[in-house]
């Protein structure tokens, strides 16, 4: 099994690949843009994940996005609610950029990918989306020696 996991659109856009459940390779974004924070797709991280493992995109079996957009959206909305009217210029400036891009990453990752290795992988079908604490506490759990752990994550924002 073979799955490639990114971080993208928001800060510090990454990839990872893990093959049958070890870590084979995972670079951020910035490292080849030599932006920092670069928020982009990571079209380099992602080849640099795929060539340490001298596979293809046809060999992919899953992409997983490391948020869920509607839950992200949702804890926006409820920020916004429990602040206002304070923070409404900000409330005012980001829906429309929710509406239009972000609230339907489905969408643009397939495109992007579609993209990036054509229209034949059913990019579809291999995307999900995990949540964003547990994007999190899987960073932390699968490279280390463990079998078994308590994972406790803490961040300023999510679900």
């Amino acid at each position: 099994m073979k799955i490639l996991g990114i971080s993208a659109y928001y800060h510090d856009a990454a990839a990872c690949l893990v093959v049958d459940g070890e870590i084979i390779a995972a670079a951020q974004e910035e490292r080849f843009t030599r932006k920092k924070h670069d928020s982009s797709f990571p079209v380099n991280a992602i080849a640099y994940c795929l060539s340490q493992a001298k596979i293809t995109s046809k060999d992919v079996d899953y992409v997983v996005f490391y948020d869920k957009p509607f839950l992200k959206f949702e804890r926006l909305l409820e920020t916004y609610h429990a602040f206002a009217p304070r923070g409404f210029k900000s409330f005012a400036t980001s829906l429309p950029i929710w509406l239009k891009d972000k609230l339907f990453q489905k969408t643009v990752i397939t495109d992007a990918l579609k993209e990036l290795w054509g229209k034949g992988g059913k990019w579809e079908e291999k995307l999900f989306f995990s949540e964003h604490h547990l994007s999190h506490a899987a960073s932390a759990f699968f490279p280390s020696p463990f079998e078994r752990a308590a994972v406790l994550t803490m961040d300023g924002v999510g679900e």
